[in-house]
C-alpha cells in the first residue's frame, strides 16, 4: 500500500515560524517579507559590516545570514575581510568555526587582517578572475520581461477567464482578492489604520465566514498573483496519500468490462458498487479486510472512466445501425429506391416547380407515398414558458396526465402534402353514381384509442385503410404507380394466416398450429432430383388408415418431416459432424435483446481479456458466443430456405396485387421517412393552439395535417454518410430532395473541427 512521504505538518509549521522570525528581524511585516527587495545585497552587506566594525563587535561570516534573513552574495564571500581581534568578555566564548570534516578552527589572527585600503579597493573593484558575480540571480526584482500590468488589471483578466470557464473555485478566490485590494486601498488613505494587509484580509475572511487562516491565504494569493500574473496551480489529486483501488490493472479491466456489457441507461453507481464488492473483489482474491467501496466512490470511478450523468433525451439509436442484417438491408433498400429514380418527378431547388420525367415505352410515373402513425395528446403543451420572476414566480397550473390520446395514421405525397382530394374533386366525386364514388376523400384515419372508445390500432385496421387509400391515389394520379413506404414494425410486417412461418411450426407432426400453404422446394437444394417439386405443408385429410401419420391427417407435418422430404436432415447431420439435429438450439431461442447482450459481452471480452499467464484470472471471463452455423437446429435450417425467405408480408401482397409497389424502411432508420418531420411540424403548431382540452384538440388535429418536408435523408445515405453525418448534412443544407454538393467539404470540418 503506497504511503504519503511528503513533509509533515510540524515541519511546515516550523518553516513558517522561521520565515516569520526572519521577517521580524528585518523590521518588516509578514507581507513585506514576500515583496520584492530593491536594495543591492552587496552594498547592504558592506554597510552592515562597517557598522559592526564601528562597534568593535566580532561578527563572523556564518552569523550574518541568520541575522539578516538573506544569504550573502558569492562575491562578498570571496573577498570578505576578517575582523580585528577584540578581547573577549568573561561571558563570551570565542567563536569556533566548523570545517567540512567536523573539526573546529580558531578565529583569524592579527596577521590575517588586511589593510583598510585593500578593503575599500575590494568593494569598488570587479571580482578577481575565477569568481563570478551571482548577485543578479539573487535579486528578486530582476525581470527580463516587459513591465508587468497593474495588479487590479491582472485580477480583472483572471476573473473574466474564470467566468468564461465557469470555475467556481477560481471565482471565489479572485473575488476575495478583489475585495482585499479595495479594502487595502481604502485603509491606506486613513492614517490611523495600521497593519493594512492584515486588517484588510481579516475583514475579507470574516465576510465569507472564514477565519485567520483564510486571511493568510488571501495575502499569499495576492503575492503570488503579483509575481506570476496568474493563479497558483491546484493541488487537488496531486498526492498519493489515498491510493485508489481503480489503479489496480486487474480491477480496472474488470470494471470496464462490466460497464461495457451494460445497456445504455442501465449504469448506476449503486450497481457498480454491488458488482465491485460482491463479484470483482472476491473473484480477484483481493485481501482488503472489511474495506468496501461506497456509492460515492463508485460515482467518482464512473467520472474517471468517462461516464457523465446527463438527462435522457430522444436521440439517434446508433448501435442498431451497425448490425450486419441492418447494414445489408440498408444497402438493398437504397438500391431499390435509386433504381426507380428516373421515373419520379424532380423539383427545381429555387422555384420548387415540378419537372416530369421522360418515360420510355411501358414505363409509368412513380409517386412516393409515405405512411406513418403518430399519437397527439391534448395536454401536451409547451414545457418552457415565460414567467415573471423566473423559477420563483407563479407557475401555471396544469393537469397531471396527457389527456385522451388521438391516434393518426396518415399519408403524405410530395406534390399535395396529405393524400386527399381537393374541394373540386370532392364535389365531382359526389356527383357520381353511388357505386362509383370513393369510400373516402381523405386517406388519413383518425381514431380515439381506448377500451371503451375506438379500440386499438392493429394490422387489420391498417389493411382496411390501405384498401381505401389505393382508390384515392388512383383518382389523384391516374395511370401512375404508387410507391408505398412503411416503417419496420410487427404490425406492418405481419404475414398472411397461411404464410410460411417457421416460428409457427412444431418439431413433430400435429398440434394446434395454423395451416400453411403449399410451397416449392428451392432450386438450391443439395439433392438435384428434389429441386422444383411441390411440397405440401400439411397432411392430406384422406390418408389411408395404414399411413404412419393417419392420426395427424389434415394437420401440420412439422419441421422434422419437412426436412426429411427435402433431404436436408441427413445432410445437416453430416454438416454438423454427425451430431443429431435438435429442434431449437438455445441461441435461436434468444430474443434480440439477449443477442445484443451476448454481442456486448463478446466485444468486452476482446477488449479487456486478462493476461493468460495470470493464475488469478477468474473463470467467468469465458464468454458465450453466438452460433454462426447454419445447421445448428431444425428451425435455423428451415428459416434459411429460400421459399421461407421469399415470404412477403400481407401488406405487401395486397399493394402489389393492386399494381403498386411496397417498400419497408431499414430498421432504426425511421428518419428516412419524411413524414416524421411532418409530425413534428403538426405537434409544434398543436402546442401553440391547444388549450389542454380534448374538444379543442379534436378540432385542431384535422386542420393541421397539411404540410410535408423532403427526401434529404435518403440522398445523404446514398452519398455514403453515416447516421451522425446525415443528421448534420440535413440540418445544414435546405434543398428539396438533395443535401448539396459541398457536403463532403463541410463534413471534413465536422469530423476534424480543429
Amino acid at each position: 500500500m503506497p504511503s504519503y512521504s511528503g513533509a509533515s505538518k510540524s515541519s511546515i509549521y516550523a518553516k513558517q515560524a522561521t520565515l516569520r522570525k526572519a521577517a521580524k528581524a528585518n523590521g518588516n511585516t509578514m507581507t513585506s517579507y514576500f515583496q520584492s527587495r530593491t536594495e543591492d545585497p552587496i552594498a547592504k552587506y558592506n554597510a552592515m559590516r562597517a557598522t559592526e566594525e564601528g562597534h568593535h563587535g566580532h561578527a563572523p561570516v556564518s552569523a550574518v545570514p541568520e541575522a539578516q534573513g538573506h544569504l550573502p552574495p558569492p562575491t562578498a564571500l570571496a573577498v570578505m575581510p576578517q575582523a580585528e581581534p577584540v578581547p573577549h568578555r568573561p561571558s563570551e566564548l570565542p567563536l569556533r568555526l566548523e570545517t567540512p570534516n567536523n573539526q573546529t578552527t580558531e578565529p583569524a589572527c592579527d596577521e590575517q587582517v588586511q589593510d583598510s585600503t585593500l578593503i575599500n579597493h575590494t568593494r569598488d573593484a570587479a571580482p578577481p578572475p575565477g569568481i563570478y558575480d551571482m548577485s543578479h540571480f539573487l535579486d528578486m526584482t530582476t525581470d527580463e520581461d516587459a513591465p508587468q500590468a497593474p495588479l487590479g488589471e491582472v485580477v480583472k483578466q483572471l476573473n473574466d477567464e474564470a467566468n468564461k470557464h465557469k470555475s467556481f473555485t477560481a471565482l471565489f478566490k479572485l473575488q476575495a482578492v478583489k475585495a482585499y485590494l479595495e479594502l487595502h486601498e481604502r485603509y491606506r488613505l486613513i492614517p490611523k489604520v495600521t497593519n493594512l494587509a492584515t486588517r484588510a484580509s481579516l475583514v475579507v475572511a470574516k465576510s465569507v465566514g472564514k477565519g485567520p487562516y483564510f486571511a493568510r491565504r488571501v495575502r499569499k494569493l495576492v503575492t503570488y498573483i503579483k509575481q506570476f500574473q496568474c493563479l497558483p496551480p491546484t493541488g487537488s489529486g496531486k498526492h498519493h496519500a489515498h491510493p485508489s483501488l481503480l489503479n489496480n490493472e486487474r480491477v480496472h479491466g474488470a470494471v470496464r468490462r462490466f460497464l461495457t456489457v451494460q445497456e445504455p441507461g442501465e449504469i448506476t453507481p449503486l450497481s457498480l458498487q454491488h458488482h465491485v464488492n460482491n463479484t470483482i473483489i472476491p473473484k480477484l482474491g483481493l485481501d482488503l479486510g472489511q474495506s468496501k467501496i461506497s456509492v460515492e466512490c463508485a460515482r467518482r470511478w464512473l467520472k474517471k472512466l468517462g461516464y457523465e450523468l446527463v438527462e435522457a433525451k430522444k436521440a439517434l439509436y446508433l448501435d442498431g445501425h451497425k448490425r450486419p442484417d441492418v447494414v445489408e438491408y440498408h444497402v438493398k433498400f437504397l438500391e431499390m429506391i435509386k433504381s426507380c429514380e428516373h421515373l419520379r418527378r424532380k423539383y427545381d431547388d429555387v422555384t420548387l416547380e415540378s419537372i416530369d420525367p421522360i418515360l420510355g415505352p411501358g414505363e409509368k410515373l412513380h409517386i412516393p407515398v409515405d405512411h406513418d402513425e403518430s399519437v397527439i395528446w391534448p395536454n401536451e403543451l409547451w414545457r418552457r414558458v415565460y414567467i415573471k420572476g423566473g423559477k420563483n414566480g407563479k407557475m401555471p397550473l396544469r393537469k397531471k396526465g396527457l389527456g385522451k390520446a388521438i391516434h393518426v395514421s396518415g399519408w403524405i405525397v410530395e406534390e399535395t402534402g396529405t393524400l386527399s382530394l381537393s374541394d373540386e374533386q370532392r364535389d365531382a366525386d359526389l356527383k357520381l353514381p353511388p357505386e362509383e364514388r370513393l369510400p373516402t376523400h381523405n386517406a388519413h384515419e383518425i381514431i380515439y384509442p381506448g377500451k371503451n372508445a375506438d379500440g386499438w390500432w392493429n394490422c387489420k385496421r391498417l389493411i382496411e385503410q390501405v384498401k381505401r387509400t389505393i382508390p384515392v391515389f388512383e383518382r389523384l394520379y391516374p395511370n401512375a404507380i404508387a410507391e408505398f413506404i412503411f416503417d419496420q414494425s410487427s404490425a406492418h410486417g405481419a404475414h398472411a394466416p397461411d404464410a410460411l412461418n417457421v416460428k409457427e411450426m412444431n418439431v413433430g407432426p400435429g398440434g394446434v398450429k395454423r395451416r400453411m400453404h403449399a410451397t416449392t422446394i428451392p432450386l438450391d437444394n443439395p439433392n438435384p432430383t428434389l429441386r422444383g417439386i411441390c411440397q405440401e405443408m400439411i397432411f392430406s385429410s384422406d390418408l389411408p388408415p395404414n399411413h404412419p401419420h393417419y392420426e395427424h391427417r389434415g394437420k401440420q407435418k412439422g419441421m422434422r418431416i419437412i426436412l426429411e422430404e427435402r433431404g436436408l436432415l441427413a445432410y445437416a447431420q453430416t454438416q454438423n459432424g454427425g451430431l443429431p439435429i435438435i429442434g431449437d438450439c438455445r441461441n435461436c431461442k434468444l430474443s434480440q435483446k439477449a443477442r445484443d447482450q451476448l454481442a456486448r459481452n463478446a466485444a468486452a471480452s476482446e477488449l479487456f481479456t486478462p493476461d493468460s499467464e495470470d493464475e488469478d484470472t477468474p473463470a467467468s471471463h469465458t464468454v458465450r458466443q453466438l452460433s454462426t452455423s447454419s445447421w445448428c437446429c431444425m428451425r435455423k435450417i428451415l428459416s434459411l430456405q429460400q421459399d421461407f425467405l421469399d415470404e412477403k408480408p400481407l401488406l405487401q401482397i395486397i399493394i402489389e396485387g393492386a399494381g403498386h409497389k411496397c417498400y419497408f424502411l431499414p430498421k432504426f432508420h425511421c428518419k428516412l421517412n419524411p413524414i416524421e418531420m411532418y409530425w413534428g411540424w403538426v405537434k409544434i403548431r398543436m402546442r401553440n393552439l391547444a388549450d389542454g382540452t380534448f374538444p379543442t384538440a379534436k378540432r385542431l388535429v384535422p386542420e393541421l395535417l397539411d404540410a410535408c418536408p423532403s427526401w434529404r435523408y435518403m440522398d445523404a445515405y446514398s452519398k455514403g454518410l453515416d447516421a451522425r453525418q446525415a443528421e448534420f448534412a440535413v440540418k445544414k443544407y435546405r434543398s428539396h430532395r438533395r443535401i448539396g454538393p459541398q457536403v463532403m467539404m463541410s463534413l471534413g470540418i465536422f469530423d476534424n473541427p480543429e
